[in-house]
C-alpha cells in the first residue's frame, strides 16, 4: 500500500510539473514580440563591456523581427586593425592558428 501512495504522489507531482511548464511556456510566448528589444539590450550590454576593455571603438546594434522566432540582427562596429585581429582571433581561433606568427597581439 505504501508503494501505491508513492506512485500516486509521483504521478501528481509529474502532472503538477507538466501543467506548470505549459503555463510558463504560454506566458513566455506571449512576450515573444518583445524579444528584439531584449536581444538588442543584451548585445549592447556585451558591446559596452568590450568598449570599456578597448576591444571595440564604437558600435551600433539594431534587431528586427522578421517573423515568429526569426530575427535580423545588424551590428555596425568601428574597429582599428589590432582590434579586428583580436576579435577575429577570438572568434576563429582554430582557423587562424596556422597564421599565428603574422597575428601578434
Amino acid at each position: 500500500m505504501v508503494i501505491k501512495t508513492l506512485a500516486q504522489e509521483e504521478s501528481v507531482l509529474g502532472a503538477l510539473i507538466s501543467s506548470t511548464v505549459n503555463v510558463l511556456l504560454r506566458v513566455i510566448f506571449r512576450f515573444e514580440p518583445l524579444a528584439p528589444i531584449a536581444i538588442t539590450l543584451f548585445i549592447n550590454r556585451q558591446l559596452n563591456r568590450y568598449k570599456e576593455q578597448n576591444i571595440v571603438s564604437k558600435s551600433i546594434t539594431h534587431t528586427k523581427r522578421l517573423g515568429k522566432y526569426h530575427y535580423s540582427i545588424e551590428m555596425d562596429l568601428d574597429l582599428t586593425g589590432m582590434q579586428a585581429l583580436h576579435l577575429l582571433g577570438n572568434l576563429f581561433p582554430k582557423q587562424l592558428s596556422r597564421y599565428r606568427r603574422w597575428f601578434h597581439d
